[in-house]
């Protein structure tokens, strides 16, 4: 596989974590807004009540982040994107977990 279709693949990735990452954030918002859940994460905790913060926090910088490195990932060396492919596979596996967490939150809360 050559470094360009690897950074190509990489970059999906990369806009998949940041989806995963705003929906995590609006089912957070959702959830709490119920008065049965709160914010597990004691940094997000801090934010997570105002809007303005919530969206700076978990969609702008985020996105800052993500574009940036979807930019400069074609610089990479293979041995460099294999790696950055280690990281963004565990942070979208830890994302899928998130975002299956609020599925089955809002399930049970259906049923109360």
């Amino acid at each position: 596989m050559s470094e360009i279709t690897l950074s190509g693949k990489l970059t999906r990735k990369l806009y998949l974590v940041y989806l995963l990452n705003v929906v995590d954030w609006v089912c957070t918002v959702l959830l709490i807004s119920t008065g049965l859940f709160y914010e597990a994460n004691p940094i997000a905790r801090t934010f997570i009540g105002s809007v303005f913060l919530g969206f700076l926090f978990k969609c702008v910088v985020p996105f800052i982040v993500v574009f940036f490195s979807a930019r400069y990932m074609y610089i990479l060396g293979f041995k460099e994107l294999r790696f950055a492919d280690m990281l963004i596979s565990f942070t979208l596996t830890v994302y899928l977990f998130i975002t299956l967490d609020h599925l089955v939150n809002f399930i049970l809360y259906s049923f109360i």
